[in-house]
């Protein structure tokens, strides 16, 4: 075959696979597209949801034992999972970061709480806020707080790098 028969060859079959090259471009940067809108609006509800979550450890870290509340939850851990599908390797990393600080300040939080051993020896506990066990709970409250505070612009910057990539 000479070179114009070629030619002929290619144009035909350029001509026949330019519009499924073209469709298969397309939908591949629509699926781009799509996931990076999926993407935004996770980050958008996990940077509102880690900063309200570090805002309530830095308060109930200073506030008193029996008005303290548990951080979290399931508003939280629903977000986690969905992350767990869209988001990048370091973005995920930061965020169980973050949880596993948040679980260990919930736990550190139920060994402040006054209780006393028994109940009817309460008026005994009542004013007993200040010994040093409670206190040593009370700082290791306050450190992981501001850990979850540090572990929030981690996951802030993390976003922020991924998203002007």
């Amino acid at each position: 075959m000479n070179a114009i028969m070629w030619m002929g060859v290619a144009g035909i079959v350029g001509t026949a696979l330019s519009p499924w090259i073209t469709e298969r471009i397309r939908s591949k940067t629509a699926r781009r597209d799509q996931l990076v809108k999926l993407r935004l609006a996770i980050y958008a509800d996990l940077l509102r949801a880690t900063a309200r979550l570090a805002a309530t450890a830095t308060t109930s870290a200073a506030s008193h034992p029996n008005d303290a509340d548990e951080i979290g939850g399931d508003e939280f851990d629903s977000l986690l999972s969905q992350a767990r599908v869209v988001a990048s390797d370091d973005v995920y990393r930061r965020l169980n970061e973050l949880s596993q600080l948040t679980g260990t300040f919930n736990r550190h939080l139920v060994k402040t709480e006054s209780r006393p051993a028994f109940p009817y020896r309460q008026h005994l506990h009542d004013g007993v806020m200040n010994d040093p066990l409670r206190l040593q709970h009370r700082r290791t409250l306050t450190d992981i707080a501001g850990g979850i505070a540090v572990a929030h612009g981690k996951v802030q910057d993390a976003i922020r790098h991924e998203m002007n990539r």
